[in-house]
């Protein structure tokens, strides 16, 4: 079936791969599409009432085949309802991936009130309030939580019942990138991502806006999803947007690449700085991007919400080449350490510890 889907819309044949499971007997794998036709069906609903439902059609048929003799129940993000509850009662020790900041509904409200007319998409109150407490729940019951950044883990600590000494560093990485021969056009400034509120793509458009207006000769170009509003606005003018780019463009975009910038606000950790990374790019970034760069090494990192400190990290990296080539071989040198596998390893590590595997030495990354 993978196949067949993945020949039929090439799209998603990336989601395939990552998800395909190697090395495991397939008598051992279970898998439903139950949880995807309610949530078809239920997507009429307010998620209040929509999010229980998916969840229990997750929950129940894993309850009905039970825990098969497994005391550690790893799951993504809250998913699976009252099946963690089951097997809470049952002993076992429950891991949660917590893939990206738990305010991000809270920041993409934030950002729609200060940015009116920007998105077309809006937040309730109440759908911001449950989705709060569906993931201070995930806090209570959980033993560990699995961090791909420290800005998750500090969003984390403003929920109820989080404990500092459950959090484990399992940063992500990006292997497999295409690249192409670096050859980076000084000034030119990528962003990849869509382009939404979530990104800090106004405080990308200011910046732009910043460097023209000082007369600097840098390009701020925008790879990635974009709105026809968001694009037509008057304040996004100084961006150049070129849309959703295939693998093979994207490569050719990021070995064109100066310095990569990435203002984000809400991330897990955001896939696209490893890739860029892995480029040999400079980073001007924010502390909520969750990336692993370090302030000074392999780039800049700015405070949120400011043109200002956006541009001043650009023109600085663009103007004071030594200080580029130093980034830029700083990079290099920690998307090595930066890998799926690398990640794997240390999700191992972490399991491996808490099921009381005693020749364990579990390292923390840095991040």
């Amino acid at each position: 079936m993978a196949q067949f889907a993945a020949r039929f819309a090439p799209r998603l044949r990336g989601a395939i791969a990552r998800r395909t499971v190697r090395g495991v007997p397939s008598a051992r794998l279970h898998a439903s599409v139950l949880p995807n036709l309610v949530s078809t069906s239920m997507s009429f609903l307010h998620a209040e009432r929509a999010y229980p439902l998916i969840d229990e059609a997750l929950a129940w048929p894993n309850r009905l085949r039970g825990l098969e003799g497994a005391d550690i129940v790893v799951n993504y993000h809250g998913n699976g309802g009252s099946f963690l509850a089951f097997a809470k009662r049952r002993g076992a020790r429950i891991v949660s991936d917590f893939v990206v900041t738990p305010k991000y509904l809270e920041i993409e409200h934030e950002e729609r009130s200060r940015w009116p007319g920007w998105e077309s998409d809006s937040t309730s109150p109440s759908v911001i309030e449950f989705y709060r407490k569906r993931m201070s729940r995930l806090v209570a019951i959980s033993d560990l939580y699995l961090c791909p950044s420290r800005a998750v883990a500090r969003d984390l600590g403003d929920l109820p019942g989080f404990d500092p000494a459950r959090v484990r560093l399992v940063p992500y990485g990006a292997s497999g990138v295409l690249l192409r021969e670096a050859r980076p056009e000084p000034g030119r400034v990528l962003f990849a991502g869509a382009a939404g509120l979530r990104k800090g793509i106004p405080y990308l458009a200011e910046a732009a806006r910043i460097l023209n207006q000082r007369g600097m000769n840098i390009a701020l170009i925008v790879a990635g999803r974009v709105s026809p509003i968001v694009r037509a606005r008057p304040e996004t003018q100084d961006l150049v947007f070129l849309g959703a780019l295939d693998r093979e463009r994207m490569a050719e975009e990021f070995a064109r690449t100066d310095v990569f910038c990435l203002p984000s606000l809400a991330e897990g950790s955001a896939t696209s700085i490893y890739e860029a990374l892995a480029n040999g790019l400079p980073v001007v970034t924010t502390e909520s991007s969750g990336s692993v760069v370090q302030d000074g090494v392999e780039g800049l990192i700015v405070p949120e919400r400011d043109g200002t400190a956006i541009a001043d990290g650009i023109a600085r990296i663009v103007t004071d080449r030594r200080l580029r080539a130093a980034m830029s071989a700083a990079a290099l040198a920690t998307a090595q350490r930066y890998s799926d596998e690398a990640c794997g390893r240390t999700f191992v590590a972490v399991i491996r510890k808490l099921a009381g595997l005693s020749d364990v030495r579990l390292a923390e990354p840095k991040a």
